[in-house]
């Protein structure tokens, strides 16, 4: 090579392939692809992978976004309408704008999908057994779907003529058609489950009975209302909540007066509530802590108030007299909020010499209920409820256990309790079986990954649950939600139909591409575009990647290019 003169300079040029350069020695750091758990999956207590049923609408695969679903929750169609949708609340959208309207999407797929769909066939089971169910609410009937699912033979006692339990006695039509009720329970029904109506647990067959079973699942519900205990609650004109909805639902003809008077602030007494004004009554509820602290679904609280009802806060009844004409007068006791109790909710603390005398033609109460405890032994019973699990045979879930009274807190346990029992028939070790299959740290689990595991008893680790942080925030739009249509108000106060409206295709499109799949590739393809060395190549048809090592520098680029974060540097050496 010549040396350059004034002025000139000299272009280093290689004639051979860069190829025979192995500069992938240069770091021992490479980008691996991994799959991390996303914010709304750990806040699912179902734990429904929700990245991967919004990446099959995304690509118009409503059967088998409805499977996935079902992998882990067996009754979506109802989840999707009354689920206080904790996801939405744990979606890393949210921080950008708005959460992806995942229980929107969820109702869409169960409406949308034309075919009858199980998540997979129950697998030969060389010893299958035998399993007691008491109760068919959301526990009873998913504790039946995942046992028979894991190709055992389950039998659910029901102690009414139909089985649904409260989502069929206590959650009116305007929220929970029972068109989608019979449905869901239809395609449970569907695997090899044993249902007997009109036979009560405790009643028309013994506890004793059962113990011919292999295992036994207690859901018998909280289907005792809790009472005011004060003066006047007997009156003919005053109703309790469970037994009013269950009224409305079985078709009975209620007749109220003019003005009607709530007590409570669950979403019982919100369902009561806005059942009443269906009925043509002018409708207040009380409650004896403020808006704040009231227990019910805020969507239902919001819905509620929309419809012209009435919230008086800080106020107990005391006192019920009956006036002329039937009429009512409900003494009430002012309140204030003092220091939190047990339940971390301010506690109310009458105001001394301060009441309240309100008029109504009846009065509704529903300030709670409680379970009947008198057909079980001590030995099953803990603080007031069944315990959750004693031994290897005795399970219990539902609203008859100390936990969040949810449909989907109720379906976590009848998946948890149907997983152990199986645990236990096999003899593996259930510690490290429930540690291997656990979502993220909110309680969850999941029944695929339990499945992939089964067989040899060999449990992945984990996966981590993603920061929001480690996301790449400026490769997303921001965009609103799709509005919720609605019946008209006018048309909500006639009639007992379904308040909430189903998403279209279109919008339901929209919606689910809002979701930045967090910690899950999305086959964006941003570190194949970023890699400054062109080393990565993308099969499209597969939707993967696949990196050469060999020349790889370990610059890290693609890593820090990629939106959902699931591209990672780890030392290989």
């Amino acid at each position: 090579m010549s040396e350059a003169g004034p002025g000139e300079f000299v272009i280093p040029i290689s004639y051979g392939s860069t190829e025979t350069i192995e500069t992938g020695k240069w770091s021992s750091l490479k980008p691996q692809t991994i799959t991390l758990t996303a914010p709304c999956q750990e806040s699912c207590p179902a734990g429904v992978d929700i990245p991967q049923f919004l990446y099959l609408i995304r690509q118009g695969s409503c059967e088998e976004a409805l499977a996935a679903i079902l992998t882990e929750n067996p009754i979506p169609g109802i989840c999707g309408r009354v689920c206080f949708h904790p996801c939405e609340a744990g979606c890393s959208r949210s921080q950008l704008d708005e959460s992806v309207s995942i229980q929107s999407l969820e109702r869409f797929v169960s409406n949308t999908a034309k075919k009858p769909v199980l998540p997979f066939s129950p697998p030969f089971n060389r010893d299958p057994k035998s399993i007691a169910i008491a109760g068919s609410g959301p526990a009873g009937l998913s504790c039946a779907y995942f046992l028979a699912l894991l190709g055992h033979h389950p039998t659910i006692f029901e102690a009414k003529k139909e089985p649904g339990g409260v989502m069929r006695w206590g959650i009116p039509q305007f929220r929970l058609p029972k068109g989608i009720l019979k449905r869901e329970i239809r395609r449970i029904l569907s695997l090899p489950i044993d249902l007997k109506t009109n036979c009560r647990v405790g009643k028309d067959v013994s506890l004793d009975e059962l113990d011919r079973f292999d295992a036994i699942f207690l859901s018998p519900g909280a289907g005792l209302n809790a009472l005011l205990s004060i003066q006047g609650e007997n009156l003919e004109e005053v109703w309790e909540g469970g037994d009013f909805l269950e009224g409305i639902n079985t078709g009975e003809k209620i007749r109220l007066g003019r003005e009607t008077l709530v007590i409570g602030g669950g979403n019982t007494a919100m369902d009561v509530a806005r059942a009443a004004t269906r009925l043509g009554s002018r409708v207040t509820v009380a409650y004896r802590r403020t808006r704040n602290e009231m227990p019910a679904i805020p969507d239902e609280v919001r819905e509620t108030e929309e419809e012209g009802i009435q919230f008086r806060f800080l106020l107990q009844p005391v006192r019920i007299n009956r006036i002329r004409n039937k009429q009512l007068a409900v003494t009430f006791q002012r309140m204030r909020l003092g220091k939190p109790g047990s339940d971390n909710r301010p506690r109310a603390i009458p105001i001394k010499g301060e009441f309240l005398t309100i008029k109504a033609d009846n009065l509704i109460s529903a300030a709670g209920e409680s379970v009947d405890l008198s057909w079980l032994p001590k030995g099953l019973i803990r603080d007031g409820y069944i315990a959750p699990e004693l031994g290897s045979r005795i399970f219990a879930g539902g609203d008859a256990v100390l936990q969040p009274r949810s449909i989907v807190a109720a379906i976590t346990a009848g998946k948890r309790a149907a997983i152990s029992m199986d645990i236990g028939f096999r003899g593996m070790d259930k510690r490290e079986a429930l540690s291997g299959i656990r979502i993220g740290n909110q309680g969850s689990l999941s029944m695929r990954a339990y499945l992939q595991g089964r067989e040899h008893g060999i449990w992945p680790e984990p996966r981590r649950v993603i920061s929001s942080r480690a996301l790449n925030a400026i490769y997303f739009e921001s965009s609103k939600r799709a509005q919720a249509r609605k019946l008209s108000l006018a048309g909500r106060r006639k009639t007992f139909s379904e308040v909430n409206l189903p998403m279209d295709a279109s919008q339901a499109m929209i919606a689910a591409t809002r979701c930045h799949s967090c910690g899950v590739c999305d086959a964006c393809y941003n570190c194949y575009y970023f890699c400054p060395e062109g080393i990565i190549a993308i099969d499209a048809g597969q939707r993967t990647r696949t990196v050469d090592l060999a020349h790889c520098k370990g610059c890290g680029i693609c890593a820090r290019s990629c939106p959902r974060g699931a591209v990672e540097m780890k030392d290989l050496t």
